[in-house]
């Protein structure tokens, strides 16, 4: 009984979520945003915020304007017996753009896309001027390196060298 007054109550918030609002419309623009009471007529509609008459012309639409970029509050329109209620928390910029997921995640991938196609290009270019065979490099010492210029250090002599101990001759 319980699981079926559950079922029964989601089935109705689920409806009341898929349902737009009757009589209710909203229209965000540059630096405000336009609540409509569509159910009403002009001169018979009442506007409040938070409980607060503000609208003296009692028009069907309602234009409130952001403060520092952003609107927000619960505003009310009243006709005959209907109240409607619109919750605000909107941030308002002139030059914004609505950027869906669908084409955020096209961007990402075809970002994706174009950088693997340009690696794919660097490394068949950079494989194309190679010869592809690897060359072993040079050895930069030469075997008989030239003598020091200063008379005070002179090469050392090769009887002096010992396999054994590091400075094996010094102490001699």
């Amino acid at each position: 009984m319980l699981l079926l007054s559950v079922m029964i109550v989601m089935i109705v918030l689920l409806a009341a979520a898929v349902d737009p609002a009757q009589g209710q419309e909203l229209q965000i623009t540059g630096y405000s945003v336009i609540l409509t009471c569509s159910g009403g007529e002009d001169g018979g509609v009442t506007w409040k915020k938070d409980d607060k008459a503000i609208d003296k012309e009692n028009k069907m639409m309602y234009e409130v304007s952001a403060e520092q970029g952003i609107v927000k509050g619960s505003y009310f329109c009243e006709y005959s017996d209907v109240k409607h209620m619109f919750y605000l928390k909107v941030k308002v910029c002139e030059n914004c753009y609505e950027l869906s997921g669908t084409v955020a995640w096209g961007v990402i991938f075809g970002d994706l896309l174009i950088t693997g196609l340009v690696i794919l290009c660097v490394y068949t270019c950079a494989a194309r001027n190679s010869d592809g065979t690897q060359k072993k490099a040079s050895n930069p010492r030469s075997v008989n390196p030239p003598r020091p210029p200063n008379p005070d250090y002179e090469a050392l002599d090769p009887k002096m060298r010992s396999s054994n101990a590091l400075y094996a001759g010094l102490n001699k």
